[in-house]
């Protein structure tokens, strides 16, 4: 997360507003794609790593990795020629020759990426830490570090950002196959045709989940790109990019350690411990993403200044709604777990899909009325309404316990901190952003604890438990005769 924070700044100035709205729009673009060339096959690495994965048999192990491997690079591979192909035989007057030409340019980040999920996954099921982080955070460090190096000292083009970012995602991914082929774990002619038909009839109903939700989510570039032009498109991207830096940098932690604890709780222990970790799991999310919307609200015009320079500045007004709108989607990660442990896969690409239509409907209505707060808008209630959905089918199969009263204290905590720190200024944005940003974080610790009291129970319990670890053991004197 920190390393797209380094790379946001450098990219919004090396770029003018319109090349950063199409170099966003390519690559969403790209994503669509993806997902039909990951085939939702992540999905299967994490469902059947505990029945075949972890088997005591190397060749059910085998077979296991073999055919999900093999199997991603051939449907990545018909991904890749086909959307190629289609951007080929396009007509001109629906892609200008440059979009045209970056749009081809990245076809092969489909293969790519859609063979990168499913390696990554293998590590994620397996539990590989250090692995997993260093090949994620080396994959970025190394795209980053080498793309900003040449747009400062060689081309100020996007072709230079999008090759490199290509060439080192595709190191990652033969570094990554090497690892697994030198565990003996991976080999073409152990791929197995009934069992990756398995993993692909589990996987399928949610290609139509992860295809509505890149739409839901990215859409709106389209729409933004179609009304308003690309320097319109280059605002929102800003501020998009941004509140989706603030959501991930809690959503993705979470999402992925959770699908495997409670998955693992539900096997071992059952559906009440499985609730109580869930529902525990979700109020302390939502007392973390009410500050952090808090602290949004109160450094939005300063946050666009330092990050992306004083030419996105007319960026900040949409920046609190997505992040509102981003956060409230984040939410989802805890009521699909029922949907998952049940296999409602089918259920859960029906939801996406009815909240897609919402969002199309919506950025079509707001975006002529009232512009970019219209996108931003419609990202926000089109959140609202899957959340809504898909509480009411979740809560059906395994319903969580939410903490209403802690939930209306931490708006109370807040609202009040926003109160004391809105009126807080200072000349330079940077210094503005800082101080509002950690003083407003620590007056929502402090009015949360003071509010919320199932949070201060927590705390105590958790404060006397680490005293009780930290206090030396009594010396056992003999009993006096």
């Amino acid at each position: 997360m920190l390393l797209g924070f380094v790379s946001f700044p450098i990219l919004a100035r090396v770029f003018s507003v319109a090349d950063y709205g199409i170099m966003s729009l390519v690559l969403k673009l790209v994503l669509l794609m993806t997902v039909l060339g990951k085939f939702g096959l992540q999905n299967s690495v994490q469902r059947f790593y505990p029945e075949e994965g972890k088997s005591l048999n190397s060749a059910v192990r085998r077979k296991y990795y073999s055919s999900l491997i093999t199997g991603s690079a051939v449907v990545g591979t018909l991904a890749m020629a086909a959307y190629a192909a289609g951007l080929w035989l396009a007509p001109e007057r629906l892609l200008e020759p440059r979009l045209r030409y970056l749009l081809l340019f990245t076809s092969g980040l489909i293969l790519i990426r859609s063979l990168q999920p499913t390696l990554i996954g293998f590590l994620r099921a397996e539990g590989r830490t250090k692995t997993y982080n260093s090949i994620e955070i080396g994959t970025r460090a190394a795209t980053v570090l080498t793309a900003c190096t040449l747009l400062i000292v060689w081309k100020r083009e996007l072709t230079v950002f999008l090759g490199t970012t290509i060439a080192v995602e595709a190191a990652a991914v033969l570094a990554l196959l090497w690892f697994l082929y030198k565990q003996r774990v991976f080999a073409v002619s152990s791929f197995n045709r009934q069992y990756f038909q398995k993993a692909a009839l589990f996987a399928f109903p949610l290609i139509g989940y992860e295809l509505a939700s890149v739409i839901l989510d990215s859409g709106d570039r389209l729409f933004v790109q179609r009304y308003m032009g690309a320097q319109a498109l280059g605002y929102y991207s800003a501020a998009y990019n941004i509140a989706t830096y603030v959501e991930e940098s809690l959503m993705v932690p979470i999402n992925l350690a959770l699908f495997p604890i409670y998955m693992r709780i539900w096997i071992e222990k059952g559906k009440e411990e499985t609730q109580a970790f869930l529902s525990r799991s979700l109020n302390n999310f939502v007392t973390l993403a009410i500050g952090i919307v808090c602290v949004v609200l109160l450094t939005s015009k300063d946050l666009i200044v330092v990050l992306a320079s004083s030419k996105f500045q007319e960026a900040h007004r949409l920046l609190p709604v997505l992040v509102v709108g981003l956060l409230v989607y984040a939410i989802h990660i805890f009521l699909n777990a029922a949907l998952l442990i049940h296999k409602k896969t089918r259920t859960m690409a029906a939801l996406v899909v009815y909240s897609c239509v919402a969002n199309i409907v919506l950025n079509v209505v707001l975006i002529p009325k009232i512009g970019l707060q219209g996108a931003a808008m419609a990202t926000l209630l089109s959140y609202m309404f899957l959340l809504w959905l898909m509480a009411r089918v979740s809560f059906r199969l395994l319903p969580l316990n939410i903490n209403y009263y802690g939930f209306l204290a931490n708006l109370a905590a807040a609202a009040l901190t926003f109160a004391a720190v809105r009126n807080v200024q200072f000349s330079k944005a940077l210094l503005s952003g800082a101080v509002k940003g950690v003083l407003g974080f620590l007056l929502y610790s402090i009015f949360v604890v003071l509010l919320n009291p199932a949070l201060r129970r927590s705390l105590s319990g958790r404060l006397r438990g680490l005293f009780k670890e930290a206090k030396p053991p009594q010396p056992v004197t003999a009993p006096s005769v």
